[in-house]
């Protein structure tokens, strides 16, 4: 068995919040699915694990959580801010 570490977690919930925003295909059924509730929940958690850790990783596991984090809020702000647009795009019509 792999051994686990930090970056473990870290790729699990990232992982995870990707298949939530419809980045990569869900596992069980090997479609496209978005929930960015369950994205913005995973984001929390990641955050809340970056609190809590803080002073107590080191360079290399900090800068995962920290780049891990930054691309995940950006992606969650671009799935978001596409909901926006087809909403308005489709009342539009």
């Amino acid at each position: 068995m792999n051994e686990l570490d930090f970056s473990v977690i870290v790729n699990m919930f990232a992982m995870e919040c990707m298949v939530a925003l419809g980045k990569l295909k869900h596992p069980a059924t090997q479609s496209l699915e978005k929930n960015l509730d369950h994205a913005k929940f995973t984001i929390d958690v990641l955050s809340v694990l970056q609190e809590k850790t803080a002073n107590n990783l080191s360079s290399a596991e900090k800068s995962l959580l920290e780049q891990t984090l930054s691309t995940l809020r950006l992606n969650y702000v671009q799935e978001q801010s596409a909901g926006s647009i087809d909403t308005s795009v489709s009342d539009a019509q």
